[in-house]
This record gives C-alpha cells, structure tokens and sequence, in this order.
C-alpha cells in the first residue's frame, strides 16, 4: 500500500473533523500495516499473575509460582510467559530459533521448555542448552540461538508485553489510570469468567463503539435504566480515554430491576480503554476486560473476562451470575450494531461521517492514535 493512501486525513480538531474513510476498515493491506506499526508497538494485555498453569503434585498451581508458563496470541504473534526457579517473570516468543517450530504449548510447569518440532531445548531465561543431531553445522554458536525475549510489564495482576525495545513504559500508556480506579480494591480478585465472542466486523468499528456513549439511549435500554446519562462523559488522555458514568439514583420500586443497589461500592462505573485494543471495566463489585483481537479485516475476537472477589461464596456467585449476564445483554446489543455498521462501511453511497462534538471526542481521540502511529516512520 502506497504511503500516502495510509493517511487518515482526520482533522485535529473534532469540530472540524470528518471521521475515518471507509477503506480503513475493509482493506486487509491496513490491517498488516496495523499489526506491524499498531500492535507490534504497544503494550498488549496477554494475561494475569493468577492464570492457571495445571498441577504439580496434586497442586494447582498459576504463573504466580516458580517454573510454569503460558503461550498467548498477540495478533498473530505467538508468544510464551514463564517464571524461572528465581521467580523472574520473562516473555518470549514462541517461535523455536530452528525452524519455526512452538516452544510451548498451552500452559504447565517445567524447568525447560522443549520444541514440539524437533526437541530444540531452552531454559526458562531464554538460553538455548538442547540441539540434537547438529553435529557437523559449521559456525554455530548456540550462544546466539536463544529464545527471543519480548519486554513485559505488570500493572495490578495484568501481564502486558510489548514487542518494540522502544516504546514508552506501561506506565505512559496506563496514565493516570491507577490514580483514577484507587477506589477499587484489586488485590484478591480472581477470574471467575471468560466469553469470547467472534463478530463480522473490523476492530476499528468495535473500539469506535466502546467509545462513544453516544449510542446507549438507543440501542441499550438496560443500561441506560442503569447509568445518569446527561451526566456521562469521556475524558481523553494520552494514550488512554476513560468515560465516567454515574449509577442512577434508585427509587424503590425499580429496586428488583437495578444491578448496582446503594451500598455495593464506589457508586460509578468508570470505563477505561487503552490504546489500542484494552477496555477496563470497573464497576462497584467487580472488574471486566473487554480485549479486540483482529482476526481479519472483517472479523475481530472480543475475548471478555470477569473479576471478583469472594467468589466461592454462594453470594458473590449469585452476583457474579447477573454481571455477566447484564455484560452479555449489552455484547449481544453492540453485536448486532456493528455488524450491521461493517456492512454500511462497504456501500457504495458511504464513505465519511462527522463526529458528535459532546458525545464522540472519545472516538476522535483513538482516530488520532491511528494516525500518529500509522503515519510513524
């Protein structure tokens, strides 16, 4: 794709604006440009410190502890997280130096990680120590063969990497995030929940929904009983945008009807997304992570997952029932949306839009992210 088709051409400011061309969501040749200038260079959320890594001696046991592992997908970059004997927490790719071939597979616990190729052998800090039948290979330095390390950082519980050496720290795109949710209290929460949804549509076209609440009075009567709509509002950052929603006051009679009663918690549910593909969702007793996967042009993975405290109690459980079933109403609301937005993004009578002043600065915001690292050397 010549350089200058990729320019999105979006004014900087919104009042002026004409929101993204078409062709940015229908052409697969941007989204390999995407993958290259977007999600190889930002921090991508690939799991969290309690993710389950099977048993050792009839104990479960999660990446918290010493030799285990996981693989994870970061856009077609297959990947491996692992915690040595030491305790250190590594990422790397998991594409073996031979051939090709996966280092791992799933998730476990092990002192050394085998090729299921050809049996290539690395130690969980990335040394190759294991090469059957190179002998006679001339000019090999197995020194150099080693397991190619991604950064990793973690914030809370959530494991992020990011495969550019010179990006920005977590710490730039997360903002005043961890300022920003200090009310809710992080430690002790456990995945209760994980739903993966696969819709006909470009990611782009999701993110653009999340950030907009613009559409609920419409398209999601559920949560508009639950939220103050004329007192929603999104705030822009650096590279992040939170949108604050404050919980409706509740009257008596619609008491049986509301998810979130007086006395849950921080009475507001904040909507954090990160750039490009992470929304965090915070609500008085719980914590979800919506992550946008493209899987094509026209096809992206919404992978949800749901947090909470106490969750072996027959209380939480009970509550952890209804989050995911009012979280599912929403999906299968915005599903239906963006498909059918996916499907008007390819007919021939559409090709721009404008921008809601009040109600979209949120999508304006991602759309100039777009174009700063699109347009980035």
């Amino acid at each position: 794709m010549a350089e200058e088709s990729l320019r999105l051409d979006v004014h900087e400011q919104i009042e002026c604006a004409h929101t993204l061309a078409s062709r940015f969501y229908t052409d697969p040749a941007v989204l390999e440009i995407e993958k290259e200038k977007i999600f190889r260079r930002t921090w991508q959320l690939v799991g969290t410190l309690s993710q389950a890594c099977g048993e050792m001696n009839g104990a479960k046991r999660t990446i918290a502890d010493p030799e285990t592992f996981f693989t994870a997908d970061v856009a077609g970059e297959p990947i491996i997280i692992v915690r040595d004997k030491e305790g250190t927490l590594r990422a790397f790719s998991n594409v073996c130096r031979h051939r090709a071939g996966p280092i791992a597979q799933g998730s476990g616990c092990t002192n050394v990680l085998r090729c299921g190729y050809h049996g290539w052998t690395y130690t969980l800090d990335g040394r190759l120590i294991g090469t059957p039948d190179v002998e006679g290979v001339e000019f090999f330095d197995r020194s150099t063969m080693g397991m190619v390390p991604l950064r990793l950082e973690t914030w809370e519980q959530f494991i992020f990497v990011n495969f550019d050496c010179k990006a920005e720290p977590l710490s730039s795109f997360l903002g005043a995030i961890p300022t920003q949710a200090r009310g809710f209290q992080f430690a002790g929460l456990r995945s209760v929940e994980r739903r993966d949804y696969v819709l006909e549509c470009n990611w782009k076209v999701y993110v653009d929904n999340y950030l907009e609440g613009y559409h609920i009075p419409i398209a999601h009567p559920g949560l508009m009983r639950e939220i103050d709509y004329a007192q929603y509002r999104t705030d822009t950052f650096r590279y992040h945008s939170q949108q604050f929603a404050p919980i409706r006051a509740m009257k008596a009679e619609d008491a049986g009807e509301r998810s979130y009663p007086p006395g849950t918690g921080p009475q507001e549910a904040l909507y954090f997304w990160i750039f490009p593909n992470l929304m965090l969702n915070i609500y008085p007793d719980n914590v979800s992570t919506n992550l946008i996967v493209p899987i094509s042009q026209e096809k992206t993975l919404t992978v949800f997952e749901w947090f909470f405290h106490g969750a072996a109690s027959e209380k939480t459980r009970d509550r952890i029932a209804k989050a995911v079933a009012f979280s599912d109403e929403v999906q299968q609301e915005d599903i239906g949306l963006c498909q059918s937005v996916q499907r008007g993004l390819r007919s021939a009578t559409y090709d721009r839009g404008r921008y809601s002043v009040r109600r979209e600065n949120g999508v304006h915001h991602f759309h100039m992210l777009l174009r700063e690292f699109l347009e980035s050397a």
